[in-house]
């Protein structure tokens, strides 16, 4: 559509203006863009839906796949609940006595 419009307005103006090669060129595609911006914002507007779903549907299978992953790596019979409340444990005692990392010991 945007292509159409862009050689309606080149058209035009080579038939009723004096403007020729360059300067139509850039005349044109000012106009017919000023043009497209209003009379396909309706179109741009589903288009743009559209492109959204498409990538949305994409982002939800892999967040799936990403999911069932982290299930397939439990280990037998434990549950993802049960495997975050085990992570938060481990990661709250990483150093003891005191100790910070870099420190030397005596």
């Amino acid at each position: 559509m945007r292509l159409m419009v862009f050689l309606a307005v080149w058209l035009l103006l080579q038939l009723l203006t004096p403007l020729r090669g360059l300067w139509a060129l850039v005349m044109a595609l000012l106009v017919s863009g000023a043009i497209s911006f209003f009379l396909l914002n309706r179109q741009r507007d589903a288009m743009s839906g559209v492109v959204a779903g498409f990538f949305g549907r994409i982002n939800d299978r892999i967040d799936a796949s990403a999911r069932a992953e982290d299930f397939d790596d439990l280990p037998e019979g434990q549950t993802q609940s049960e495997r975050e409340a085990g992570d938060q444990d481990q990661g709250s005692g990483g150093l003891q006595g005191g100790d910070q990392p870099g420190s030397p010991r005596a």
